[in-house]
């Protein structure tokens, strides 16, 4: 069932919802929604309906997960940080918007700041790797490096393939990258992982877990190393 004579709206109610290739818990998990993520409806399958997300991400979530509303849930605050345990919540985890301001959570940035992008990412380090995880339950490469941009207010597309167009214009070596800036890694131009720069050489990224370490170290990484992106030259006049 075609939804096109209004626009409606699916908004996730738990932690994270996974999103599936197909209408089928049996597909392969391609992202996932944090909570009080809003994706619009492209059609009604069953119980399930065909998402598309605000980076133009498609997929299928299951309407449990959710509630269907002709509004979208407007963004006002993001959450950002660990609680004084340095733990992060499982019903609200790293990257859900919600509507109050409580421990954890920041008020949306309605300008990029790129200042901020490593000390978010730093708290999140000893996460776990998951498949198209992009949550503090779990993250792939390019669901840490977009969720902790978006939260930071910048908006860049989910996979690193993408990703890597994205900012293609901007390359440099990898010695002349700053904290905040991504290397990314694969091979004959296929684009297979990717992480922010801490300087140099130095990584963070969701690699097993997300940790920090040194490219050069890494003999696997070194091997597969493709190129390096600078971040403020992209958005030279748009950063805070």
């Amino acid at each position: 069932m075609k939804i096109s004579k209004n626009k409606k709206w699916f908004i996730n109610q738990v932690g994270v919802a996974p999103v599936y290739s197909n209408s089928t818990f049996k597909s392969e998990c391609v992202t996932e929604l944090v909570f009080g993520e809003s994706c619009l409806i492209i059609e009604k399958v069953g119980k399930w309906v065909k998402i598309r997300t605000d980076d133009k991400y498609e997929g299928f979530v299951n309407l449990f997960y959710g509630i269907i509303d002709f509004k979208r849930n407007r963004e006002q605050y993001y959450v950002t940080n660990p609680d004084s345990k340095g733990l992060f919540s499982a019903k609200y985890p790293f990257g859900s918007v919600v509507t109050s301001n409580f421990n954890g959570a920041q008020k949306k940035k309605e300008k990029f700041n790129i200042d901020l992008v490593i000390p978010t990412a730093e708290n999140l380090k000893g996460l776990p790797y998951r498949w198209g995880g992009k949550s503090s339950l779990g993250f792939d490469c390019s669901g840490l490096v977009q969720a902790v941009f978006k939260v930071c207010g910048l908006d860049i597309p989910r996979d690193s393939g993408n990703q890597f167009d994205f900012f293609r214009s901007q390359r440099i070596p990898m010695i002349e990258t700053k904290p905040g800036d991504l290397h990314f890694f694969g091979k004959e131009n296929q684009i297979s992982h990717v992480g922010f720069s801490l300087g140099g050489d130095q990584i963070l990224h969701s690699h097993g877990y997300v940790k920090e370490e040194s490219i050069k170290a890494n003999k696997v990484l070194l091997e597969i190393y493709l190129s390096s992106c600078s971040i403020k030259r992209k958005f030279l006049n748009e950063i805070t």
